[in-house]
């Protein structure tokens, strides 16, 4: 306590130190405080919950079995995405789709890239690889660069978005989807905002 008061003592004109007066239960002594480096080890003590994708993939969390799975068990999630389709892109029974020269065009054919393709049943029209054309079903898992399509005959197949153009069918109404407007995730391709251009939907 003396050397604090000597300091305190020392901070008051020399002619007026005579008078200082202190009083030592009024003395407050805090601790210092911490320095970035325990934060940061007390911050790493306590580890996140959520797995990361690497421990995600590890566990097999991101696939789906090849075999097990019946065409018939995805269809109630076709139906559940036929009405989520519809109001996503604020259609009514009876609309057609804009025209390339429409002023809602190009507003419309960004909120269609948007959408979550789970539940869709999609056809590849056109490929790169040949073998690829043809082939339908629908779409059970949509990463970044894969579409997993459960057929009819209840195979799932992985089909690549870059090398492919999909056909999709909703009502009267028919759409082709360039699958290089798809190479993102998902969840992130909800909410990216699109700035270039779309190329039209033909």
């Amino acid at each position: 306590m003396e050397p604090l008061q000597e300091f305190i003592t020392d901070l008051v004109v020399p002619h007026h130190r005579c008078n200082v007066n202190i009083i030592p239960e009024h003395i407050t002594m805090l601790e210092g405080a911490k320095s970035r480096k325990q934060h940061s080890r007390k911050r790493r003590s306590h580890k996140s919950s959520t797995l990361s994708r690497r421990e995600y993939a590890r566990l097999g969390l991101n696939t789906l079995p090849t075999r097990q799975m019946r065409y018939e068990q995805a269809l109630p999630l076709h139906q559940l995405w036929r009405g989520y389709v519809r109001e996503h892109l604020g259609l009514r029974e009876g609309d057609q789709v804009p025209e390339v020269h429409e002023p809602r065009y190009e507003e419309f054919s960004k909120q269609l890239i948007k959408l979550d393709l789970h539940g869709a049943r999609l056809q590849v029209i056109q490929s790169k690889c040949k073998t690829l054309e043809g082939l339908a079903g629908i779409c059970v898992m949509d990463t970044k660069n894969v579409l997993k399509l459960l057929g009819e005959d209840d195979r799932l197949r992985s089909v690549p978005k870059s090398e492919c153009v999909f056909g999709l069918t909703l009502g009267n109404m028919q759409f082709t989807i360039f699958g290089q407007h798809l190479t993102i995730r998902p969840a992130e391709r909800s909410v990216k905002k699109i700035k270039t251009y779309v190329q039209p939907f033909m």
